[in-house]
């Protein structure tokens, strides 16, 4: 009896997993810890590299945090978490990227001045080149985003070494231990420190996050404010008031609930009951960029 408690107990051993996010990515899952699901395969039935139907992964009912996925991890209950059905999208990359061409004037008055380059990861559709880096260079240069507050200001570079990759990639590269990781078993972007790279997940821009409605050019904005958010060194919050706009550190692509969020990330987020309306921005009051002697406060 002995001997086969001893084999049990090895067999468990050597079965345990290890996270698989990297120790320098701030994910929407947390500051780059450890949450669960260390698997960094595709959804059942899904093909890597094949078109994922219309349709698939709306969520069909409010979450009970007692009814976790068979893996026994309640981040499948969150319904509000969950990718909304739409466009098809290439699940799986090549796991490279190249550099979009084109550069940009300096956006902002900030004397902390970053560089970035836009990049796509190869394997994607050709006509995303373009979307993505409009959608990029004007999210950062909007007087809403980082520079609204005076202190940041940002140069789009096509060669070089940049200060920052933001860089459009699939979901399966995505959730690899190298980039993102799959901890949270939830689409999610992330900033990848070790990298200095951004990783905009293309199964959420394709179709964006349930707490926005459908509202993609809104999605977008938020997905890249927030992870260069992260670039720049900020963390999550929890939505500061009920019916307010949510930070745009607020892990929304999962929810604006603080009550869905506390149950993926209780050491940041209450279950305190407020609930935040989606916002894209970190100054979302600003009209303007500020010279170098205004310096607005953030909202939330």
């Amino acid at each position: 009896m002995l001997t086969v408690l001893t084999v049990l107990v090895l067999i468990q051993t050597l079965g345990e997993s290890t996270p698989s996010t990297p120790a320098d990515a701030q994910t929407e899952a947390g500051q780059g810890t450890s949450a669960g699901s260390t698997s960094v395969g595709g959804p059942i039935g899904r093909v890597p590299g094949a078109a994922v139907p219309s349709g698939s992964g709306a969520p069909s009912a409010v979450a009970d945090p007692n009814d976790p996925d068979t893996a026994g991890h309640v981040a499948a209950t969150i319904a509000a978490a969950a990718l909304p059905a739409g466009a098809t999208f290439v699940s799986a990359g090549s796991g490279t990227w190249h550099v979009v061409p084109g550069t940009s004037p300096t956006v902002g008055v900030g004397p902390r001045a970053l560089t970035y380059t836009i990049e796509v990861e190869d394997g994607l559709p050709a006509e995303l080149d373009q979307q993505f880096a409009q959608t990029v260079d004007a999210t950062l240069a909007d007087p809403r985003s980082w520079i609204g507050d005076g202190q940041v200001s940002f140069t789009r570079i096509d060669n070089g070494d940049p200060d920052i990759r933001i860089s459009l990639t699939s979901e399966l590269t995505i959730r690899t231990p190298d980039n993102c990781g799959w901890d949270i078993p939830l689409e999610a972007s992330c900033f990848n420190g070790w990298m200095s790279r951004v990783l905009i997940n293309d199964a959420r821009w394709t179709r964006g996050a349930m707490s926005y409605n459908g509202d993609l050019t809104a999605y977008r904005a938020y997905a890249v404010n927030h992870e260069v958010g992260h670039a720049l060194g900020n963390k999550h919050q929890p939505c500061p008031a009920n019916g307010g706009p949510a930070p745009i550190m607020m892990q929304q692509s999962w929810s604006t609930s603080d009550n869905d969020l506390a149950q993926l990330d209780p050491q940041t987020v209450p279950a305190d009951g407020n609930v935040c309306v989606a916002n894209p921005y970190p100054f979302p009051s600003v009209t303007a960029v500020p010279t170098a002697a205004q310096s607005p406060s953030p909202a939330g």
